[in-house]
C-alpha cells in the first residue's frame, strides 16, 4: 500500500549534505514540507547535536512549529569510522555508537508526542553493513544493526500506532567514508557502489509504502538476503574479494605492522 507524500510534514535529520539532502530534494518533489535538522544549520536546516536530548528536543519543536506537526520522522544522521575489533573501544567508536543508535532514539522519543498524533511513520536508516561484514567496521556495523534492532522494538511496541521502516543503503560516495579513508580504510573497489539518487529514492518509498525493509538497489536487497541466510558463504566472498582485489588501503591497519 502506497501512501500520498503530498503535504506530508516530514522531519529530516542528517540534512546537511548527502542522502539526507538528497532525500530532502526528492520528497519535496513529491509534494512533501520537509524540515532539516543537522548539527551545522544554516537558517533552513535546523542546527542540533543529535546527542544531545535537549537540543533535539528543541530542534524538533521548531521543526513542529515550522510544519504544523510530524508525520514522518527520517532518521539518517550517522558517522562512519574505522576500528581494530579487538582493540579497546576508544572516543570515536564510542561517538560512533551513540550518534548512529541512540542519536536516533533520542530524536525518535522527541518526536513521539507528534507521530502519534498524526498516526505517524519512523524511517530509520542503517547500513548493508548491518548484516554485511567487513573489517574495522566494529563500532560502525554494531551500531547500525542496533538501530535494525531498534526499528523491530519500536515497531512491535507501538503497533497500531505508528509505522517503522528500515532503510538499508548499499555503499554509497557520499563524505561519511572520507573519515575511514583517511584512516587508510575504503569500501571503494570492494563492494559496488549504488548512487545517491537510489539511496534518496529508498527513502522516499519508505515514506510512502512504509514497508518493514527497503534497500537501495535489487543487488544490495540481494547481497543482504544471501547474508542473512548464509553468513559463512558471505564471509568467505568478502574475504576472497578483499585478498584478489588487493584494494589499497582496505587491509592498511592490519598490514601495517609488516
Amino acid at each position: 500500500m502506497s501512501h500520498s507524500l503530498q503535504d506530508k510534514r516530514i522531519v529530516v535529520t542528517g540534512a546537511g549534505a548527502g542522502i539526507g539532502r538528497a532525500a530532502w530534494s526528492q520528497l519535496e518533489a513529491h509534494g512533501a514540507h520537509v524540515c532539516g535538522i543537522d548539527r551545522r544549520g544554516d537558517g533552513v536546516t535546523i542546527a542540533a547535536e543529535i546527542r544531545d536530548a535537549e537540543a533535539v528536543a528543541r530542534a524538533i519543536e521548531e521543526a513542529a512549529q515550522r510544519l504544523g506537526g510530524i508525520d514522518i520522522l527520517v532518521n539518517n544522521a550517522g558517522i562512519g569510522t574505522a576500528q581494530d575489533a579487538g582493540t579497546t573501544p576508544d572516543a570515536t567508536a564510542r561517538a560512533t555508537i551513540e550518534i548512529n543508535l541512540l542519536g536516533s532514539w533520542i530524536t525518535t522519543a522527541a518526536a513521539m508526542p507528534h507521530l502519534l498524533r498524526s498516526a505517524g511513520h519512523v524511517v530509520n536508516v542503517a547500513s548493508g553493513l548491518a548484516v554485511v561484514p567487513m573489517p574495522y567496521s566494529a563500532a560502525y556495523s554494531a551500531s547500525k544493526r542496533a538501530l535494525a534492532a531498534y526499528s523491530d522494538v519500536l515497531r512491535l511496541e507501538y503497533r497500531g500506532r505508528l509505522t517503522v521502516t528500515t532503510v538499508y543503503p548499499g555503499y554509497i560516495r557520499t563524505a561519511i567514508h572520507d573519515g575511514p579513508a583517511a584512516q587508510g580504510v575504503s569500501l571503494e573497489g570492494v563492494v559496488p557502489a549504488d548512487t545517491l539518487e537510489q539511496a534518496a529514492a529508498a527513502i522516499v518509498r519508505a515514506c510512502a509504502r512504509r514497508e518493514r525493509e527497503i534497500s537501495t538497489s535489487l543487488r544490495t536487497t540481494i547481497g543482504l538476503k544471501l547474508a542473512r541466510h548464509f553468513p559463512q558463504l558471505t564471509d568467505a566472498a568478502v574475504s576472497w574479494r578483499l585478498r584478489s582485489r588487493r584494494v589499497a588501503g582496505v587491509l592498511a591497519p592490519a598490514d601495517s605492522a609488516s
